[in-house]
């Protein structure tokens, strides 16, 4: 597909990642339309970046088949994440939403659309590396990568991947998923966040266990690869970038900084693997390096 010739429904494209997917297919020439339940929050992305906002909720598919009207292909982002919320909650957002923006990508006739997931959905193996083909999650059960995020998140993630499957097929939708995770970045209030509150302390002490870290600039360029790439239809891929520990991370961050905490290595020998091959092969995925992602997030300790 040639961007600069598409228009682009981007779900949830005011949060954290869906901000920088917007950017990013807005800066390969795409018409981009963020489909969110308030358009006023994107006021920015539509001075700075061009981007557009129609109203819509997971919840409602006429709202959603309204939105998708006349684009060329739907981003599939908007999730329910985070920690402590009821089951029932992120069922109805992440399996339910997901299958009525699957219906209505059909009903508007739009045949492409790249789903964001994530690696959580793995009933990871920490000796690894965990693949695309490394088993889903299935129901309620519980799996290593649940140590990082809440269960109820992964389990339903899971869910909706294999949902958006199914109907991809049954409405013969080209499909791309796309599995990043964990996340860093600008205006991440999960992470990222939690990183910049630990620069504010005087002692800091970070464990070394290995887990991989993906800038949110990087999953939209994969995201941005796919849509490009007709090869890509059909496929999981990966996008993790490399393996850091929160000891890696705190260190480089005050590095970055000139100031921070102590930092107190927690030693914890383990590492989750995830082989990310496919999508350095087939998307030319190339993760930016810890220091030039984390740029841009210092300071972010001065604004908490």
């Amino acid at each position: 597909m040639d961007l600069r010739d598409a228009t682009l429904a981007v779900t949830g494209a005011t949060g954290f990642l869906g901000s920088h997917i917007a950017i990013e297919l807005a800066k390969a020439g795409a018409r981009v339309i963020g489909v969110v339940r308030t358009p006023s929050r994107g006021q920015w992305l539509t001075d700075a970046h061009g981007v557009e906002f129609i109203a819509a909720d997971l919840t409602d598919p006429a709202s959603l088949t309204k939105a998708f009207a006349g684009v060329d292909a739907v981003i599939s982002n908007a999730a329910l994440a985070g920690r402590g919320k009821h089951y029932d909650d992120y069922y109805r957002a992440n399996v339910t939403g997901t299958e009525n923006v699957l219906n209505a990508t059909a009903a508007a006739d739009v045949s492409r659309m790249v789903a964001v997931s994530t690696v959580g959905i793995y009933q990871t193996q920490l000796r690894g590396p965990n693949n695309e083909d490394t088993p889903m999650i299935e129901g309620q059960s519980r799996a290593i990568s649940q140590m990082f995020t809440d269960w109820r998140y992964s389990a339903t993630k899971a869910e909706a991947e294999r949902r958006a499957w199914q109907l991809a097929e049954a409405h013969d939708i080209g499909l791309t998923t796309i599995r990043p995770g964990p996340i860093y970045g600008e205006r991440d209030d999960k992470l990222t966040t939690r990183y910049a509150r630990a620069m504010n302390r005087r002692i800091v002490f970070a464990p070394t266990l290995k887990l991989p870290h993906v800038h949110a600039g990087d999953v939209a360029i994969a995201i941005r690869s796919a849509l490009e790439r007709p090869h890509s239809v059909g496929r999981a891929y990966n996008i993790v970038g490399d393996n850091y520990s929160p000891h890696r991370v705190a260190r480089t961050w005050r590095g970055l900084a000139g100031r921070g905490p102590v930092i107190v290595p927690l030693p914890v020998p383990l590492a989750a693997r995830f082989d990310d091959s496919r999508a350095r092969r087939e998307l030319d995925f190339k993760p930016r390096s810890l220091a030039d992602g984390l740029r841009g997030c210092v300071g972010m300790e001065d604004e908490l």
